[in-house]
């Protein structure tokens, strides 16, 4: 049983993913920083591993070819 069915849907899960990478990078690494002294590098660090790991994931889905 194939869970994605239709490239309609590869593409919306992949969307899907490149905005929720938006979503952790800007929630996590970039929100703290309007409050210096609320910085947890903690979490400054895992926001960019999530950030980079739903990218991936984004990427891997999206694999389309571009021709010229």
């Amino acid at each position: 049983m194939r869970i994605i069915r239709t490239d309609k849907q590869k593409d919306n899960l992949a969307k899907y993913w490149w905005d929720l990478s938006k979503i952790m990078v800007a929630a996590l690494v970039v929100a703290p920083f309007a409050k210096p002294e609320a910085v947890d590098l903690k979490a400054v660090g895992l926001g960019i591993c999530s950030g980079i790991l739903s990218v991936l994931f984004g990427h891997l889905l999206d694999g389309k070819e571009i021709k010229s």
